[in-house]
């Protein structure tokens, strides 16, 4: 083995020793490292694969409904109701949803009891007339594409609600979840 230098001396004996040891630690190292395996903690591996998963924000119904969504005929283009988007976040809001064409809509509520019923606003109105004489009317619920004020306000004063679209689903989630707790405020009270 080597001496170490004396204190002052320029260049020293000991320097290649340690670039020795340090390339020798490197080499292990690096040799090392292929030999290894990754430890992944608890969803890291999710991680991994996608990026992450992707949550949504998730509504859950205060009050859970039976709901109707009325489709319009095929010629109307541009129906809110026909978007799946709506009917998933129903079902996943823990809502019962159940569609049906309008044409089919009085044979629907023979068979079953609905506690809301959406549909377009042309729908809408008529299906005010038709449920007015049950025992158990339930709730109609209006969608108007891009209304005015004044059309607005009329379909307010004769549906349960109105939805004006576009509006964003967590919104449309609250008012169902509104027009629910006033039937069952209506319900407790007496005043069906």
């Amino acid at each position: 083995m080597r001496q170490p230098c004396p204190p002052g001396a320029g260049k020293c004996a000991m320097v290649p020793a340690m670039t020795r040891g340090m390339a020798a630690a490197i080499v292990v190292l690096f040799v090392g490292s292929f030999g290894s395996q990754v430890v992944s903690a608890c969803g890291d591996k999710f991680v991994l694969l996608g990026r992450g998963v992707r949550f949504q924000r998730a509504y859950a119904a205060i009050h859970p409904a039976s709901i109707l969504l009325v489709i319009p005929p095929k010629s109307v283009k541009n129906a809110a109701v026909r978007d799946s988007r709506l009917q998933g976040a129903l079902k996943m809001a823990g809502h019962s949803v159940d569609v049906v064409a309008a044409a089919n809509l009085a044979d629907a509520l023979g068979r079953a009891r609905y506690d809301i019923i959406v549909a377009e606003r042309a729908d809408a109105i008529g299906i005010v007339d038709l449920v007015s004489t049950a025992p158990r009317r339930p709730s109609i619920v209006g969608i108007l594409e891009n209304p005015a004020a004044g059309d607005l306000a009329a379909a307010r004063q004769r549906l349960g609600g109105v939805i004006a679209t576009p509006q964003p689903l967590p919104d449309i989630l609250r008012l169902l979840d509104d027009v629910m707790k006033a039937r069952l405020d209506r319900s407790r009270a007496g005043t069906f």
